[in-house]
């Protein structure tokens, strides 16, 4: 795609546009046609894969070799382990693997530092298990409604993420970040008002592992992350938690009305992390 574009920046655009597209397409056709829940749930991690592919432009050999190859495995493997769990029907093993990759992620990751920065993958692997819960947990008893904002809240946290990972010098994980969340917000709009979406298993250990590994990866190799400004991102993941008393506070009923108020409050820690970043780096920081 970047031979059809005359910079960088139209080469990003023109990739989010792309992604964007082709999953609306895929959610749309998947709602059309009425497929099985399971297959919605693999809509997230299966664009997460196409975006790597579009980023990376390659799917990586097995077993691979370096970090950043390392992210696509993490994510292929935890969209099958999501499915099985919920094959199978436990949701006790699902929500013990949630838990679990995050830890298995980190150790993946950081292995070739390991023992000398066992800290480093301890907090990298206590980062990611936040971020799980707040994925995973208090987002509201209706189950499609609950689904609908766990993809928005990964989208947004993704484009949160993406001027942390450019700061980190890592151009290519700030375009990962932009494509994953041009895609989930496509499939969020076809699925706003579709009952029989579902953000799960899958969901969680393919997409928001996905991601988890990728700012693992900004964290732990490249060692340049602004972690201040990774702190107030995470808050974003407190959202769930707190949305549902402001939401009866205002009375919203309709369930569009619901979601655009909780992806307003999700965009406050969200545009609080993009302000510590230019307030801490300004003119320095790289465009």
């Amino acid at each position: 795609m970047s031979s059809l574009a005359r910079s960088p920046q139209e080469a990003l655009i023109l990739g989010m546009v792309v992604t964007g597209l082709l999953a609306l397409v895929a959610a749309g056709l998947l709602r059309w046609f009425r497929f099985d829940r399971i297959w919605t749930d693999l809509l997230v991690p299966a664009f997460f894969l196409v975006a790597y592919w579009l980023v990376y432009n390659k799917v990586p050999s097995f077993p691979p070799i370096g970090a950043v190859n390392k992210i696509f495995f993490v994510a292929a493997i935890g969209t099958a382990l999501g499915i099985l769990a919920d094959a199978i029907g436990r949701g006790g093993l699902g929500r013990a693997l949630i838990f679990a990759q995050p830890i298995g992620s980190a150790a993946y990751i950081g292995a070739a530092r390991l023992p000398d920065a066992l800290p480093e993958v301890a907090t990298a692997a206590l980062w990611g298990l936040l971020v799980m819960y707040g994925l995973s947990g208090g987002t509201g008893h209706a189950g499609d409604e609950s689904s609908t904002r766990r993809a928005a809240l990964l989208a947004i946290a993704s484009v949160g993420f993406a001027p942390i990972a450019l700061l980190g010098a890592s151009s290519s994980s700030f375009q990962l970040s932009l494509l994953f969340a041009a895609a989930i917000a496509a499939i969020v709009v076809a699925n706003i008002s579709n009952p029989d979406f579902r953000f799960r298993s899958a969901s969680l250990l393919g997409g928001a592992g996905g991601m988890i590994a990728v700012a693992q990866t900004v964290t732990l190799i490249t060692r340049k992350t602004d972690m201040l400004a990774l702190a107030v991102l995470t808050l974003v993941f407190v959202t769930p938690f707190v949305v549902d008393p402001v939401l009866r506070r205002i009375r919203a009923r309709n369930k569009v009305v619901r979601v655009a108020a909780f992806v307003g409050m999700c965009l406050l820690p969200v545009g609080a992390s993009l302000l510590t970043v230019i307030t801490r780096y300004g003119s320095s920081f790289p465009v």
